[in-house]
């Protein structure tokens, strides 16, 4: 693959949303409300739902949008879709939707830990206090 003035062999998934841009304009600093680790069906169908709710919206997902489902010729168990999907229409809808919600996407980027900071604590403590 040629990046630029570079040529890269075998390049991993990372390194070609890194040429791309893909996740240029994603802002890592900020805190979400939500963090979806996986863009599966159920990944999307939660960015979905949380985005349109006017939560912040973040989906990090290591390989593609779609998951194993998205490899899948023929989805026919899925709700909503009585006769059928291919999987690579139903990650095609389910991602246009969630984008069009406002959600973002990071693709080659997985989850590694998580941790709650002290201002996450801090807000939990004082909403959830009697």
């Amino acid at each position: 693959m040629i990046c630029g003035a570079t040529v890269q062999r075998n390049p991993t998934n990372q390194q070609i949303a890194d040429c791309l841009g893909f996740n240029e304009a994603i802002d890592k600093q900020q805190v979400r409300d939500l963090i979806i680790v996986g863009a599966g069906p159920a990944g999307l169908a939660a960015a979905v739902y949380g985005a349109s709710e006017g939560l912040d919206v973040l989906v990090l997902e290591a390989g593609s949008a779609g998951g194993q489902a998205g490899t899948s010729s023929r989805i026919e168990n899925y709700l909503g879709f009585p006769t059928g999907i291919s999987g690579m229409d139903l990650t095609a809808r389910s991602y246009a939707q969630a984008l069009k919600f406002g959600a973002e996407v990071m693709i080659a980027k997985g989850a590694v830990r998580s941790s709650a900071e002290a201002r996450c604590t801090a807000w939990l403590s004082a909403t959830m206090s009697p």
